[in-house]
């Protein structure tokens, strides 16, 4: 297996975003409430895709792959862009199947923002 390419956080795509709201501290807070309801979002993606509720799956995907993107967690994106794909698909399973993988990247994510709030 090789390693995955795309960083947990890429920190110049959260730069970007501190440039595009002409504030580091805006940008921090958003990473801080992107990492405050990154919990939820992955619950109600569990939930709706175990209950088979493709639309209210779709958007809980979407907002967090957006979300992901704006934060610079492109792994997180990528996984929440190919859980999504699956579903439009018609592929519950493959959708469900993604969800142990968008568990795990979340977890990375978390840790690399935790450390970027924490300064390091």
């Amino acid at each position: 297996m090789t390693a995955d390419p795309l960083p947990d956080l890429d920190r110049a795509r959260f730069e970007t975003l501190a440039g595009e709201l002409d504030s580091r501290v805006h940008a921090l807070a958003f990473a801080a409430t992107f990492l405050n309801l990154l919990p939820r979002r992955l619950e109600r993606i569990s939930t709706t895709v175990d209950a088979g509720q493709a639309e209210a799956a779709h958007v809980a995907l979407l907002s967090l792959a957006a979300s992901a993107e704006m934060v610079g967690a492109q792994r997180l994106e990528r996984d929440a862009r190919q859980a999504d794909r699956e579903l439009r698909a018609g592929h519950l399973c493959g959708a469900r199947d993604s969800i142990p993988q968008l568990d795990r990247d979340a977890e990375a994510v978390a840790r690399a923002l935790t450390d970027l709030l924490r300064g390091r």
